[in-house]
C-alpha cells in the first residue's frame, strides 16, 4: 500500500516539475496591434468600427502632427473654461491608438463641470496657478477624492467615475 502512495507522489511531483519547466518560457501580455499604425483614410466611405485605414504607402509625417495647443481658448462662457481637444479628428494617426489629449483653459474661478470618461482614465497636469480636482468612487460609500494641484502637479482621475475641476484663482501664485 505504501508503494502505491509513493508512486502517486512521484507521479504528481513529476507532473508538477514538468508544468513548472514548461511555464518557464511563457510570457503574457495584451496582444500587439496588427499593424504599426492605422491612419484615418478620410476619403473612404466605409465606416465599420470607426475609421478605415489609409494605405501605409500614403501615410506622411503630418498624419501624426498637430499644431495649436499653445494657443489659449476663449473662456468667455458660462463655465469659464475652454477645452481644446486633440484626438483622431485632429491627428489622424491616433486612429486605433486609444489615446487623446486636451488643453483646458480656465477663467478666474472657471469650472470644468462634473463629467465622466466611460473608457478612459484622465491624467491632469497644472501649468499655471492652482486647480481643485475631484472624483467620486462608485463603491457603496461614494467616497469623494479631492486635491488642490499647483504648478507641475499631476493627478489621475479613474475611468468611468464622475470628476470635475475648478480653477482656484484666489490662491497665491
Amino acid at each position: 500500500m505504501a508503494a502505491v502512495g509513493g508512486s502517486c507522489f512521484l507521479q504528481l511531483l513529476a507532473v508538477a516539475l514538468l508544468a513548472l519547466w514548461c511555464s518557464h518560457g511563457v510570457l503574457a501580455s495584451d496582444p500587439g496591434l496588427i499593424q504599426d499604425f492605422c491612419v484615418v483614410d478620410k476619403t473612404s466611405q466605409v465606416r465599420v468600427n470607426g475609421f478605415p485605414c489609409k494605405d501605409a504607402k500614403d501615410v506622411v509625417a503630418d498624419d501624426f502632427f498637430f499644431s495649436g495647443l499653445h494657443m489659449a481658448g476663449s473662456t468667455a462662457n458660462k463655465q469659464g473654461s475652454n477645452v481644446t481637444t486633440v484626438n483622431v479628428a485632429q491627428i489622424s494617426g491616433l486612429n486605433t491608438m486609444g489615446v487623446s489629449l486636451v488643453r483646458i483653459d480656465y477663467a478666474p474661478n472657471g469650472l470644468n463641470p462634473p463629467h465622466t470618461h466611460p473608457r478612459a482614465t484622465e491624467i491632469l497636469t497644472v501649468l499655471e496657478r492652482s486647480l481643485y480636482v475631484s472624483f467620486v468612487a462608485s463603491n457603496p460609500e461614494n467616497r469623494l477624492f479631492t486635491k488642490i494641484l499647483n504648478k507641475g502637479d499631476v493627478f489621475v482621475s479613474i475611468s468611468s467615475l464622475t470628476m470635475e475641476q475648478i480653477m482656484l484663482w484666489l490662491l497665491p501664485l
